[in-house]
């Protein structure tokens, strides 16, 4: 299997079963990651051991915009860099990847990364990244999801995640169902 694995199916059949639902506190925004997600990014996480790795969100958002549906998600490129507490995310691969998907119309929606052995919460340096993130007109993405892994995978984790409106204070995503 590859670092980037991808499907040809429709979007009603990507909504995931089961796995993880996250929304703002006002509603406004949501996330939901299917549990075979959940599980690619534990093992990627896993494979880093201490050092910080991450990758690319994609998926697509539900007809009333309000909440993002991962259905696929990258591995570190392969020129990615990174250590004890950094990781700079590499771009090798994902244009064409992204192409790919856009053709079933599933687009980038954010970033994922993971703290070994450090809570699950935005640094400075994530932060500021996802606020460019926002304003770019390259990614064309105004309020990009930022899924974080915390912890020891498998043993011992959290996942929290945020989203990034542009030019707005980020916005933290409680676990949760839509229903509250």
């Amino acid at each position: 299997m590859g670092l980037y694995v991808t499907s040809n199916t429709s979007q009603r059949s990507l909504m995931p079963r089961s796995g993880r639902e996250y929304w703002s506190a006002d509603r406004r925004f949501g996330l939901r990651i299917s549990d075979t997600e959940v599980q690619k990014l534990m093992g990627h996480c896993k494979l880093a051991g201490d050092t910080e790795t991450g990758g690319i969100l994609v998926g697509f958002y539900t007809e009333t915009h309000d909440c993002a549906i991962v259905t696929d998600l990258s591995g570190p490129p392969p020129d990615s860099q990174s250590g004890k507490t950094w990781f700079w995310r590499g771009i090798h691969g994902l244009q064409g990847w992204l192409r790919q998907l856009w053709t079933d119309k599933r687009f980038y929606l954010g970033e994922w990364h993971f703290h070994p052995h450090s809570p699950a919460v935005p640094s400075k340096v994530d932060r500021d990244q996802l606020e460019e993130i926002a304003r770019s007109v390259q990614y064309n993405c105004p309020e990009p999801i930022l899924l974080l892994i915390g912890g020891t995978p498998p043993r011992q984790w959290e996942m929290a995640a945020y989203v990034f409106p542009r030019m707005q204070v980020y916005v933290p995503l409680e676990e949760g169902s839509s229903d509250g």
